[in-house]
């Protein structure tokens, strides 16, 4: 237990076996979300099941930091990006905003998707972290996929750029807590530790602002499939104004 739920020792190998075969039982249950849609948009556990896995991952990790005398203000409050849209999931989840779905599947679909690739992550395979966060990514991605793909929510232009607008307003308030904690919430202050998209967009700050285009680019690009469609073109589908 001491080991297995201890701080662990610095053994992750990004791309390794144990990582893509993670990465490939994630992107297999995505297709099986889409083969299945049908049937799924009946069955209402599916809400319950990732209620209970995003709950649980979050409730967890904190047990683990406490556990081990880990956890700090400047660490562990819920202000990263993935660990706000696994708080926000759980409220899409039981509330379906679907203005509040435009936020998760947007930020937290891609958010999650860079995490899963890229993790911040350096405890070794099957430690109790390393298991814990790619459950919460892959969670994350599950609810977004959930929203998209089985309850058919749309998302217009409007909704798009409105919450654009929220993810900056929202980085806004992180920095100013960052300044005064000393933290790197969102890693505004300064880059990960580890390899990341980011180690290619140049020093601070200019890394931030290559960010903000990049996740332009690939919202865009997860965008296009829930793009909202004109009432005329949708008759025999659900309309969702996000």
């Amino acid at each position: 237990m001491g080991s297995w739920f201890g701080p662990g020792t610095s053994g992750f190998k990004m791309f390794g076996s144990e990582h893509v075969l993670i990465l490939i039982f994630i992107m297999v249950v995505g297709v099986l979300m889409y083969e299945f849609r049908e049937n799924l948009r009946k069955k209402s556990v599916i809400k319950k099941v990732l209620i209970t896995g995003l709950v649980l991952s979050e409730i967890t990790y904190h047990t683990w930091a406490i556990f081990n005398n880990m956890w700090s203000v400047k660490i562990y409050l819920p202000l990263q990006l993935c660990s706000l849209n696994i708080l926000l999931s759980v409220v899409l989840l039981l509330t379906e905003n679907r203005k509040l779905f435009g936020f998760v599947y947007l930020f937290g679909l891609t958010g999650a998707l860079q995490g899963l690739l890229t993790p911040e992550l350096y405890q070794e395979p099957w430690h109790f972290r390393f298991i814990q966060y790619f459950i919460a990514h892959a969670f994350i991605v599950w609810t977004a996929l959930y929203y998209a793909i089985i309850r058919c929510f749309r998302i217009s232009w409007a909704r798009f750029f409105k919450s654009f607008m929220w993810l900056n307003g929202y980085a806004l308030c992180v920095f100013v807590l960052n300044s005064f904690a000393g933290a790197n919430y969102m890693f505004l202050m300064e880059k990960p530790g580890n390899a990341s998209i980011m180690n290619f967009f140049g020093p601070h700050p200019w890394y931030i602002l290559s960010l903000e285009l990049v996740a332009m680019c690939l919202c865009i690009l997860v965008f296009i499939p829930v793009k909202e469609k004109s009432t005329s073109i949708k008759k025999d589908h659900p309309h969702f104004k996000a």
